[in-house]
């Protein structure tokens, strides 16, 4: 990871996107957009002779909240440091200076599923089923880490040149002690995709709860549309308990019955009843495209090492810290983690876990790139 620091700036005065990490070989470019917490630009990172497109989410931590600064963001950063998957976005590095953070990551040139979406119309049943699949996989691998993403959304779920998805935005996820079945009390995730559980207000368990929100995602990927009411929470939370839903008449018409089973299964209002994400990928539905069936090298790679990393250290409860500079240095300095490239990071992970006979597992970032037209099972358009 690359850790600086420098001159506070005066938040009331705009960041000088062009110089302010130019010495460090980053180029802030043109807005994106605006979220909670911060803002999202285009970026660039030169290195010599090669440039690398990013995105970066720059966080003024004297401009948000207390609450953000001390619960939500520490526990972002913990998260993004310590994921690779083939189907999360990665993080590039971290930059800081003094109360302004700078969080890099990967480009994903074809936006996201919801306005893709909304310019091409809902998705054939095969395309769902493959973007659906690398989705699950991505929770799975998250889940198997002991990790709640809370936030599942398709806002959240970018799409990249080769149209594979990243899932990506861990504002609100979280380390959980797997022990505990309630994990999770905190109110996340955006209300269209939020679980009845979540909604009662009552504590929850964040990977059933991640569920859900799969489920809501799928029906949107097929529908476009969203499957309750989300201007009433009241009348959105009868609809979910009462099963109140129904897909559009035009694609109940052509979507499988494997498909209809698997929806309704995800969207069980009974949290106990609720598929799991290990039934979701052995499903029926997902057998329909063969090529899915068995897991890629990096697929299972991504998924073993999640099975072996030592939890115990997550168990722990993170230092609280105030919403001033001084603090945030102070946690990022304490937790100051450690980013590389892709291949980088594999080779590291390789050297330290096994002999030099299984260097197969160090895979380039070339062979990392999933080009998903290649596993539709017919001729169909990616739309």
């Amino acid at each position: 990871m690359f850790l600086f620091f420098h001159k506070t700036m005066k938040s009331n005065k705009k960041l000088s996107k062009t110089n302010v990490l130019k010495s460090e070989g980053y180029i802030i470019l043109d807005h994106i957009s605006n979220g909670s917490y911060g803002e999202v630009c285009h970026a660039k990172y030169i290195q010599e002779e090669k440039e690398l497109n990013l995105v970066v989410k720059i966080i003024d931590t004297k401009q948000t909240s207390k609450e953000y600064v001390s619960k939500f963001l520490p526990r972002e950063l913990d998260v993004i440091r310590q994921i690779n998957h083939p189907y999360i976005i990665y993080t590039h590095s971290i930059l800081q200076k003094k109360a302004v953070l700078f969080v890099f990551m990967a480009f994903a040139e074809r936006g996201d599923v919801l306005q893709y979406i909304i310019d091409h119309g809902p998705l054939k049943e095969n395309q769902a089923r493959i973007w659906f699949r690398q989705l699950a996989l991505a929770v799975q691998y998250l889940h198997a880490m002991e990790i709640v993403h809370r936030d599942i959304k398709c806002e959240n779920i970018l799409i990249t040149e080769h149209y594979t998805i990243k899932l990506t935005d861990f504002g609100f996820s979280k380390f959980v002690n797997s022990s505990k079945k309630l994990n999770c009390n905190t109110y996340c995730c955006s209300l269209g995709y939020a679980s009845p559980e979540i909604l009662t207000t009552r504590p929850y368990d964040g990977k059933i709860s991640d569920i859900w929100s799969l489920g809501v995602v799928l029906y949107v990927m097929l529908n476009k549309k969203m499957p309750f009411n989300r201007k009433n929470m009241k009348l959105m939370y009868k609809q979910q308990v009462k099963r109140d839903w129904e897909h559009q008449p035009s694609i109940e018409k052509i979507i499988s019955e494997n498909l209809k089973i698997c929806i309704d299964s995800i969207l069980q209002p009974e949290p106990r009843k609720r598929w799991t994400i290990d039934e979701i990928l052995n499903s029926d539905w997902i057998k329909m495209n063969q090529k899915l069936v068995k897991m890629t090298e990096q697929e299972s790679f991504a998924l073993i090492e999640a099975l072996n990393q030592d939890k115990t250290i997550h168990q722990k409860q993170l230092k609280k810290i105030k919403a001033n500079k001084s603090d945030t240095q102070q946690i990022l300095g304490k937790r100051s983690p450690r980013f590389f490239s892709i291949t980088q990071q594999l080779e590291s992970i390789s050297s330290s876990n096994r002999g030099t006979n299984e260097s197969k597992y160090m895979l380039k970032r070339s062979q990392r790139i999933v080009h998903t037209d290649n596993l539709l099972n017919s001729n169909n358009d990616i739309t």
